[in-house]
């Protein structure tokens, strides 16, 4: 027998459409009508935008869309979120937390330097290569040195 797992994904939208705040599915055999794995796993949905479902689970999904107790929508206020929120508190408030999410920004600022360099790049070597199958070499050499008549051919071929 497979120990019991559980995974468990956090949505903003409703992936399902049906206005459910939790979708919970099991091991099902797709071949075989009926036949059902029976090892523990379950995969449950957490979904955000729902007010349908029990009060407690609503109230949770609430306060982690803003990670504040200043929402109406969170219904019940009982010891539990309220530890939640003390902990989120300090958790926002410690230097680590802030130089981990530094560090975060840092990678995905990092990130996009390179994807934007490398998506200009690419859009250059698409014009110079355009240029050169018409033998429009002055124009390559123009377009490296002016921004503005660069622009002007990246219209011009549509880039």
């Amino acid at each position: 027998m497979l120990p019991s797992t559980v995974i468990i994904f956090i949505t903003q939208e409703d992936i399902f459409s049906c206005d459910l705040a939790m979708y919970t599915f099991t091991e099902q055999c797709e071949e075989v009508a009926g036949l059902h794995l029976d090892d523990g796993t379950k995969k449950i949905f957490l979904n955000m935008a729902s007010k349908n479902g029990r009060p407690e689970l609503i109230s949770l999904l609430q306060y982690m869309k803003n990670t504040t107790l200043d929402n109406p929508d969170i219904l019940v206020r009982d010891k539990r979120i309220r530890k939640l929120d003390r902990i989120v508190k300090e958790v926002k408030q410690s230097e680590e937390w802030e130089a981990a999410k530094m560090n975060i920004l840092e990678i995905g600022i990092e990130k996009g330097k390179k994807d934007g360099n490398e998506e200009g790049m690419d859009r250059v070597n698409r014009l110079n290569r355009l240029l050169a199958e018409q033998n429009r070499t002055d124009d390559i050499i123009k377009a490296a040195g002016d921004k503005k008549y660069q622009e002007k051919l990246f219209k011009e071929f549509h880039l």
